[in-house]
Parts: structure tokens; C-alpha cells; sequence
């Protein structure tokens, strides 16, 4: 097979990737005043305070005790006393990473991340500090929505997982964070794979809530130097709901053995994708009492992209393809 000519925009994508990597040597190093791996907010609603790291490949962090949020424990299908147990331990794993089973930050279903498997259909961006994952076909369409060429290729590389997510690089300029440069800090989506540099953040991000002419409220999106001297944020793909000053805080699944939280609507994200929306996070504790069993990824919450070159969604349902589809059957 003849090796094709390295295209414009593979020689920039590949000069994006060594300078990300060199970012991330000097982070590891200290030399950038760089933290812990492990995110400093709770995963479910966004909010700091005491929480337990999850000792797995997903480096989030959650809400244990009682004292900051319940409703984080109970999602997390955690009891009271189970979570007490964690917490005195300081050994936790979340159910994610137990069972191998992770969301892709993209369409938000569940897909086997178990490297031993015969058919893994989530894959882990290889930038160490980064637990994100994603379906090959999501990534690689959200990122090259006008190349049938590049796209597949580009999951060919992601099935290798050598591959740096998108929200590695600012969605403006397509450059990499600068910490050592206020201008180019990293603006960071809590919901999608997107992130802005501070001078490109757009206007209607805003670090605090204000009242219109017409008496309309635009919700804060933003808020400086949270984590890891960072801008947290929710892209303007995502609604605010005013009473939580989030969005739903549904966005996450645990894989069950007997239950599944299944998301029915899905809102919006960059390019067309974004995390699944649905009923009001629900209360897994009861679940508990079952024993668990690690779930059959074929009837679990999938997405149909998990294999690399199946697609769906008929053309003539919608006008544009389902976020976190692989296409139009048709095509």
C-alpha cells in the first residue's frame, strides 16, 4: 500500500502534540509549579470542599461525606456507612474504573475501557494527567468533520492511544496552554472537550451573574483560578439551571449490575456533541444491597460508534447526524 503524504494539517496536528508533550514533561518535573494528578472538585457537582479520590485511571475526585453533599454519596450508589469506611481507609476505586467500564466525553455512553478484552471501545487520552475517554469515531469526527480520510485515520490512531484530546488545545487558536502566561491560561469545560485560552475566552462566559435591560439573567459560566490555577467553565452549550448554578448534574454513569442510569435527551457540545441529559441523578444506594457483578458491556448504555466503522441515524430523521452518532447509515 502506498504511504500517503503527510497533509498540512497532520505536520501542524503533530507539532500541537510535541508541544503539549513537552508542556507535560515540565509539568511532571515541577517546573511549572504543576499539582497532583487527581482533580480537586467533586466529578458530580462541580464543587470543592472534602473529597476522596478515586485511586483508579479516571482521576476524578467525589463528595463522601455527608457534610458537603449527600446526593454526590448517594449517586455514587455509596451508604453511609460504606462511604465512612472509604474515607477512614483512604482506598477508593469508583465503579468506572472497577468495572472497566467508562463514559466517552463526547456522546456520554458507557464503553468497555478493558485493555485485556478482545474489543475495548473507549480509549484513554495518553497524556498522563488526562482520564478522559473517548470512541474512536466521536473523537475523530468532532475533530475532522470535513475529511472522511483524516477522520479515519485519526481513529486508527486513537485505537493505538496515541492520541491527545481536544481539550488540550485552546478551540480558538488551536494552541497549548502557557501557564507561565496569564493571556493563555487554560478556560476548561466541566461538560464537553472544550477549552479557551483567557484572551480567547468569548464574551458571554462571564465571571459573574448579571441582570439584563430587560430584566433577563445571563448565569456566571466561569470562575478564576479554580482547579489548578485554572478557569472553571460550562460552554455556552450547556444550560445553567439557576438553582444549582450548573448544569444537570446527571451528566455521569456508573456501570450496575442490575441498574443502569440510561440518559433520554442529549443537549449540545462543540461541533455538535456533548454529555447526555435526562432525569434528576438517581439514588443507587438501594442497588447496593445486590451483589455486583462486573456488567455485560452488550446490554449496557453503548454507544452504536463503539466499533470503529459501524454507523446510524438515518438521513431522513435529521438533518444533522445525533450527537455521538457515527454518521448516516446511508452514506
Amino acid at each position: 500500500m502506498a504511504r500517503r503524504k503527510a497533509t498540512k494539517e497532520d505536520i501542524e496536528r503533530r507539532k500541537k502534540k510535541l508541544e503539549i508533550l513537552e508542556r507535560r514533561k515540565k509539568h511532571e518535573a515541577g517546573l511549572d509549579g504543576g499539582a497532583t494528578k487527581s482533580d480537586d472538585l467533586c466529578a458530580i457537582c462541580d464543587n470543592g470542599g472534602s473529597v476522596a479520590c478515586c485511586d483508579g485511571v479516571c482521576q476524578r475526585s467525589f463528595h463522601l461525606d455527608d457534610s458537603e453533599d449527600n446526593s454526590c454519596r448517594e449517586a455514587l450508589g455509596l451508604t453511609k456507612e460504606e462511604a465512612e469506611i472509604i474515607i477512614m481507609e483512604k482506598d477508593f476505586i469508583c465503579k468506572n474504573c472497577e468495572y472497566k467500564q467508562h463514559q466517552c466525553f463526547i456522546c456520554g455512553s458507557l464503553g468497555s475501557s478493558d485493555d485485556a478484552s478482545s474489543q475495548p471501545e473507549v480509549f484513554q487520552c495518553e497524556l498522563e494527567d488526562c482520564g478522559r475517554f473517548y470512541h474512536p469515531k466521536c473523537i475523530s469526527q468532532l475533530l475532522y468533520p470535513d475529511s472522511e480520510l483524516s477522520a479515519t485515520l485519526f481513529e486508527l490512531e486513537v485505537a493505538a492511544k496515541k492520541f491527545t484530546c481536544p481539550i488540550h488545545e485552546c478551540i480558538v487558536c488551536k494552541k497549548a496552554e502557557d501557564k507561565n502566561d496569564n493571556s493563555k491560561q487554560f478556560a476548561v469545560c466541566r461538560r464537553c472537550p472544550t477549552s479557551y485560552h483567557r484572551e480567547c475566552l468569548p464574551s458571554d462566559i462571564i465571571f459573574e451573574t448579571r441582570e439584563g435591560p430587560d430584566g433577563s439573567i445571563s448565569m456566571q459560566r466561569a470562575w478564576d483560578n479554580i482547579p489548578r490555577n485554572r478557569i472553571l467553565i460550562y460552554c455556552m452549550k450547556h444550560e445553567i439551571i439557576r438553582e444549582l448554578k450548573t448544569p444537570h448534574r446527571n451528566h455521569i454513569i456508573f456501570p450496575e449490575a442490575n441498574e443502569l442510569h440510561t440518559p433520554e435527551t442529549l443537549e449540545g457540545a462543540p461541533m455538535k456533541h456533548d454529555m447526555p441529559e435526562g432525569e434528576e441523578a438517581q439514588d443507587y444506594s438501594s442497588s447496593k444491597k445486590a451483589q455486583l457483578r462486573t456488567p455485560d458491556a452488550s446490554n449496557q448504555n453503548q454507544c452504536s460508534c463503539s466499533s470503529p466503522f459501524d454507523s446510524f441515524a438515518p438521513r431522513s430523521l435529521f438533518m444533522d447526524p445525533y450527537p455521538g452518532s457515527c454518521g448516516w447509515i446511508d452514506d
